[in-house]
């Protein structure tokens, strides 16, 4: 009787029977003694001799020398070791059967010597295990990809501020080796100015809100970059921060092309402004008296759509704060009267473009008459300017008050001239507004309504 059927009795092979992995006890020397059923019922389906010592040939080629290398090296050291392979159906598998995947295990039974009584072999199948393995890093492979394909600096930060991952243009940006295995401090790979906004992110990020920074890099040699640095937490299934994505986008050309969009606008208002400065020059030598008092006056009306035009270009052309447009258009009544200018309006609210002109020159004209026949010419009078929206109809209606209190006396002239034009009929000129404007007992009262998507930024147009 051989070793092994002295050491394992048929006892132990109805046991090895009831178990699903494929078992052979295998002799010290490595002789195949007994296969269990599994391995037999297995072998079925190929052949009979898969049940044998040939049963190698039934693993895929490629494969073949791993399952060799684990037997000799169990061999030689006495020691478990495992591979895996895959089995085909047949001895001389084809190129495009890829087999099914097992986990080969050489697997000792020592006396209390040490010494190797038989060995078990034991195929386990994993072939469900292996496809989601092999999906899972294929998926793994696809998204680095696609972040190694994105031009922003992508990173995987940890909450306590190391770093996880990064793609290729993250490393080329801050010159770290893909093959570093990470884990420095973030922080650190910055430029010093930023860390400070870094830093500020990073602890909005890891308390769960988006935050949001601006930066700036430059390589010595090379022309300053500039960054933009948005940080987004990733939950965990218990809604805490388990990491945190910040994906930095290079914006040097947005800043470069920004600045020149300045640039330009400066110089077409500086050369605006000269344009109006020529046509107040060639008025005053046209009239035969510059100092006449609607030279005067057409003057300050030049001079408040230069104001309007400094506004614009300070904005960029996206509009302006109204706050902005009624205190820059009082501001010729002088400071004498600013401390009875009363304003109250949402501080939010924008002008659009081309409402500022139009609007802007009407504040103007109301402010200048007010100085010279309204509330603004006495020593008690006031003005109240007030702006908002009402949302409670289908449309949002933007509405603007001028209102005079304390000042003379004022009567509807018998004719109206150039100032009334500015002040109601230039305003009408935005689509669907309405203009107010009477003489009340003691001063002008002056109404602009608007639909809000007309004329303020940040409303739809319906």
């Amino acid at each position: 009787m051989d070793i092994a059927s002295a050491v394992i009795p048929p006892s132990a092979h109805v046991t090895l029977d009831l178990l699903p992995d494929l078992i052979s006890v295998i002799s010290p020397e490595g002789r195949n003694d007994y296969f269990n059923k599994a391995w037999r019922d297995h072998a079925n389906g190929p052949e009979p001799n898969f049940a044998s010592a040939s049963w190698i040939d039934w693993v895929i080629v490629e494969d073949r020398g791993k399952i060799a290398q684990a037997i000799r090296l169990s061999l030689d050291t006495s020691h478990q070791q495992m591979t895996e392979c895959r089995l085909s159906g047949s001895a001389a598998p084809s190129p495009q059967h890829a087999g099914r995947w097992f986990l080969f295990r050489a697997v000792p039974h020592k006396d209390g010597n040490n010494r190797v009584l038989f060995w078990f072999h034991i195929l386990t199948d994993v072939h469900e295990q292996k496809l989601r393995e092999q999906k899972t890093s294929h998926n793994a492979r696809m998204r680095m990809a696609m972040l190694n394909v994105s031009s922003d600096c992508i990173k995987v930060i940890n909450t306590d501020g190391s770093l996880a991952h990064m793609n290729e243009a993250g490393c080329v940006a801050l010159n770290v080796d893909p093959n570093s295995g990470f884990g420095m401090k973030w922080i650190a790979l910055l430029p010093q100015e930023a860390w400070e906004a870094g830093e500020k992110a990073l602890e909005e990020a890891r308390s769960g809100e988006s935050a949001r920074f601006g930066g700036l890099s430059q390589i010595p040699g090379q022309p300053p970059r500039y960054w933009d640095n948005v940080l987004t937490p990733l939950l965990n299934l218990n809604g805490t921060v388990e990491a945190i994505l910040c994906v930095s986008r290079d914006v040097t050309e947005v800043k470069e092309n920004e600045a020149r969009i300045g640039m330009l606008l400066r110089e077409v208002t500086h050369r605006s402004r000269n344009m109006l400065t020529v046509v107040r020059a060639m008025l005053r030598r046209t009239v035969p008296d510059p100092r006449a008092q609607f030279v005067t006056a057409l003057d300050q009306r030049i001079t408040a759509i230069a104001r309007s035009l400094d506004l614009l270009v300070r904005e960029q052309w996206t509009g302006a704060p109204i706050e902005d447009v009624v205190t820059t258009q009082t501001a010729s009544t002088g400071e004498t009267w600013l401390n009875r200018l009363r304003i109250n309006g949402a501080p939010h609210l924008r002008l659009r473009s081309e409402a500022v002109e139009k609007i802007g020159l009407a504040i103007h004209e109301l402010a200048t008459n007010a100085t010279h026949y309204g509330a603004f010419s006495n020593a008690t009078g006031t003005v109240t300017v007030t702006w908002g929206v009402d949302e409670t109809g289908d449309d949002a209606l933007f509405r603007l008050q001028w209102k005079e209190h304390g000042g003379p006396p004022v009567t509807e002239p018998l004719s109206k001239g150039f100032g009334a034009a500015v002040i109601e009929r230039n305003p009408r000129g935005i689509e669907g507004a309405n203009v107010t404007f009477r003489y009340e007992e003691d001063g002008v009262f002056w109404e602009f309504t608007a639909p809000a998507g007309r004329v303020l930024t940040g409303f739809k147009t319906s």
